[in-house]
């Protein structure tokens, strides 16, 4: 297969959006894309999301996590392991977008998993009333980012088909689909159904 359409002036466009529907408040968050099927381009480290530019973002080569392309003096994103879990474990990802909302830390307060609400908006998830698990796992966050990466590849290596959305605690969520627009679409549903959440729903 060879190189995917350029996707970073769309991330661009997205880290706008995040920033202001307020889900990456100051330089937190991070967005990645597949450049192929052997790397993937996320935004570098230490940025305002809100003021990104194409040049922004490094391709990362997924088998090794190193950078194979970037503007000097740029850095990747410290959640590029958890990116890279999602990417390797899931193989119809082609999108992936992390956030970090006040909701989804009220949310992830004394909750292990994170039980989402079986309201309309489950639907957007693909889960519909046949009993299929909502429930949304919770990793404990450290400083160090690459032992997350390490918990979420085990986790969904065990767990073949799970929800497209995982959440750190205190941290943030992180949704991913097979292109940008179905990982915003898993991302908003998520946000949503954690709003009602931390609205003691």
């Amino acid at each position: 297969m060879s190189a995917l359409p350029d996707p970073r002036p769309r991330l661009v466009a997205l880290g706008r959006l995040f920033y202001e529907r307020r889900w990456m408040w100051a330089t937190a968050g991070n967005l990645s894309a597949r450049a192929d099927p052997d790397s993937f381009w996320i935004t570098a480290s230490g940025l305002s999301k809100g003021e990104l530019a194409p040049d922004d973002f490094l391709r990362i080569e997924l088998a090794s996590g190193r950078v194979l392309e970037g503007p000097p003096g740029h850095k990747p994103s410290a959640e590029t392991a958890i990116h890279r879990a999602i990417y390797q474990t899931q193989a119809g990802a082609g999108a992936c977008l992390h956030g970090h909302s006040v909701e989804a830390v009220l949310a992830s307060r004394g909750r292990d998993p994170v039980v989402l609400p079986r309201v309309e908006m489950i639907k957007a998830l693909g889960v519909w009333d046949d009993g299929t698990p909502t429930a949304l796992p919770v990793f404990t966050n450290h400083p160090d980012v690459t032992s997350i990466g390490q918990a979420v590849e085990t986790f969904l290596r065990d767990h073949p088909r799970p929800l497209p959305a995982l959440i750190v605690r205190d941290h943030g969520v992180t949704a991913w689909g097979q292109s940008i627009s179905e990982a915003l679409r898993h991302y908003e549903a998520v946000e949503f159904l954690l709003a009602l959440l931390a609205r003691g729903f």
